[in-house]
């Protein structure tokens, strides 16, 4: 059990890249909150924070009208409302072992209070004493326990009989129970199971469940040493338990798209009728009816959690808004709450790549910087609702699972369909050296070969410091060829660092090459060595010369570090578009995306054809795997 004492701070982001830390609203509180601001290169002054902070808070006039307002008017209000003592009324007491209840966050809720059409709710569930820890705890082997002595049941729930009536237009539920008769339950009462079925989904069964405090411990089972010797034997105990929450439970997977905070969900508004949202996705190539019933299947569920919760008043809380940009949540015992509008739960990080990379080393094609700095100072809306509207946006449009590219990349892609985000255009009129011009369907590229260890080894001597900071394989032993002019082996990180310094020597906004692009210069064909069993692999070396027959065995990741992997003597490569490219399985070029592709098979980093999705680590060269991975340049030229 947790006692709510930790108020999590709120963060307010400012222009110029401030951000103002919030955990009161005294003045007094206040005046911390400006004297800790997180500063970025700009000046600020103390009285300028403090006057955004009041503005913040919904009230005009400046900070000195703040300190008017908030003993007139603030301290009076949340007397009348009995807002006595902060707490987070939005952390469970009472957790459960199952992930589909998550906790939502103070940022998660102001967004769904203040950037949500239509009336203010007076009633939200946050689930903060609301019991998670009893029945909707239960797992699939808990409800597999408990139903085992009845056939009946067990059949119903597995099964998952009441959704399939409930939202399956085409389930026939007397064709079943003759499939049964004939193939599974041969005497099966038909007028029982129909009778079970047809039962009022909040009356209550009683079934036999092990009691779980006389179980004896795995730390127990795991004491070899022990002499006690158990001889008790498992303890059970009668639970009467719901229709609708076994049925929850036995589509316990899911509840995660079912609790949120889209719409009026969890909310005193919500409407018990079917058409309310549900995180539920699927491909265009799915069929309209299973879509029908794989959306009425999930508002189901949804039902039955939303009417499981409103049974109680544990885990609701009142809303009280006091002015158009704060609002207090209460509960019933003096305990409140409070959010404020466009707030957030975290700093931002300027630093992306966490210690991989510097700030200063990402080169001008990485949008994900900029876009998070966008989406983090720059944006105000319900993010929750953009990214439910931005999975929509990618499957509707016809993406794959197979190739899902990450939430954050459709939701950037989303907010540019939208025109709220406008990515930069980089382009330039120069002709460097190397590089071949290709034509694609809307731009012309310019497509330099692979960058030679010669070219890697120039840049990491021109910058010490990157090279003697970075993380990640060891480059020496994988770029100890005798022919320098070989294409070199790096990680991600490496090749953004390259690019960023690249861009400075020539002047021009170099970049790797997107997935599609990719494929269209290879003309999506295959090399010669596609199949992994022809030919085209590295060969591993100890320090002192020592050739493997085939992958090392295991050892420590400083012996295997040492290790060098040199190119076949055979190596070969094909031509592409007046471009060179490798002609074995072993060797991958990075892309755009942050992902490689294995040059002759055009396959994932892990052999299969999923190759946005199945992305290897960034910091990885594909050593491990017996893989080097390189790297080419290119840039559009303006039109």
């Amino acid at each position: 059990m947790k006692n709510n004492t930790i108020v999590p701070t709120t963060y307010i982001p400012l222009e110029k890249f401030h951000i103002v830390p919030v955990t009161g609203l005294t003045p007094e509180s206040l005046k911390y909150s400006a004297k800790k601001t997180i500063r970025d290169r700009e000046k600020i002054s103390h009285t300028t924070k403090l006057n955004i902070l009041a503005k913040s808070l919904g009230i005009k006039g400046g900070f000195a009208n703040y300190e008017k307002e908030f003993e007139d008017k603030l301290k009076p209000f949340m007397a009348k409302h009995s807002l006595h003592k902060r707490a987070n009324l939005l952390e469970h007491k009472y957790r459960g072992m199952q992930l589909g209840y998550t906790q939502f966050t103070h940022q998660q809720v102001s967004e769904r209070l203040f950037y949500t059409k239509g009336q203010m709710p007076s009633k939200l569930f946050t689930g903060h004493d609301f019991d998670f820890s009893g029945v909707l705890a239960w797992d699939m082997h808990d409800l597999y326990e408990v139903l085992a002595k009845d056939k009946y049941w067990e059949n119903i729930f597995i099964q998952k009989l009441h959704i399939k009536l409930f939202c399956d237009d085409s389930f026939e539920l007397d064709k079943y129970i003759e499939a049964m008769k004939e193939h599974y339950f041969v005497d099966l009462n038909e007028e029982r199971f129909k009778k079970l079925l047809s039962l009022d989904l909040n009356a209550k069964i009683p079934l036999t469940k092990r009691r779980a405090e006389n179980l004896r411990s795995i730390f127990d089972l795991a004491d070899d040493t022990s002499s006690i010797v158990f001889s008790q034997t498992s303890e059970y105990k009668e639970v009467m338990v719901s229709i609708s929450d076994l049925i929850i439970i036995s589509n316990q997977f899911e509840v995660n798209g079912c609790y949120n905070l889209l719409g009026n969900n969890l909310t005193n508004f919500y409407e018990h009728g079917f058409g309310s949202d549900v995180e539920v996705y699927y491909e265009n190539s799915m069929s309209s009816d299973e879509s029908e019933t794989y959306i009425k299947s999930a508002q189901f569920i949804q039902k039955l959690l939303n009417q499981r919760f409103q049974q109680s008043s544990k885990g609701w809380v009142h809303v009280i808004p006091y002015n158009d940009n704060l609002i207090f949540l209460s509960d019933d015992n003096g305990n409140y709450d409070l959010v404020i509008k466009n707030q957030r739960d975290k700093v931002f990080s300027h630093q992306i790549y966490g210690d991989y990379l510097k700030r200063a080393d990402i080169p001008s094609f990485v949008e994900d910087y900029r876009f998070k700095r966008w989406e983090y100072f720059n944006y105000k809306g319900n993010r929750e609702l953009d990214s439910h509207l931005a999975e929509q946006h990618y499957y509707g449009n016809g993406g794959l699972t197979e190739n899902y590219p990450g939430q954050h990349v459709i939701l950037q892609n989303y907010y540019e369909a939208s025109g709220d985000y406008i990515t930069e255009s980089h382009g330039s009129n120069k002709r460097l050296h190397g590089f071949k011009k290709i034509k694609l369907a809307e731009k012309e590229l310019m497509v330099s070969e692979l960058i030679t260890i010669d070219e890697l080894n120039d840049f990491l001597h021109k910058n010490h410091e990157y090279f003697a900071t970075r993380k990640g394989d060891s480059l020496l032993p994988l770029n100890s060829e005798a022919d320098k002019n070989l294409a070199a082996t790096c990680t991600f990180y490496d090749v953004l660092a390259y690019i960023s310094w690249a861009e400075k020597e020539t002047n021009v906004p170099l970049r790797l090459l997107a997935y599609d692009e990719y494929l269209t210069v290879r003309d999506n064909d295959l090399g010669t060595n596609a199949s992994f069993k022809s030919g085209g692999y590295m060969t591993f070396y100890t320090p002192n010369g020592k050739q493997y027959p085939n992958h090392p065995p295991y050892m420590s990741q400083s012996d295997f570090d040492a290790l060098t992997l040199r190119f076949p003597e055979s190596l070969s490569n094909f031509e592409k578009n007046g471009l060179k490219f490798i002609d074995s399985n072993f060797f991958a070029e990075w892309l755009l995306e942050g992902v490689s592709i294995r040059s002759a098979s055009l396959t994932s980093f892990y052999g299969d054809a999923h190759v946005i999705r199945a992305s290897g680590p960034r910091d990885c060269t594909g050593k491990y795997k017996g893989v080097k991975t390189g790297f080419r340049l290119c840039y559009e030229l303006s039109q």
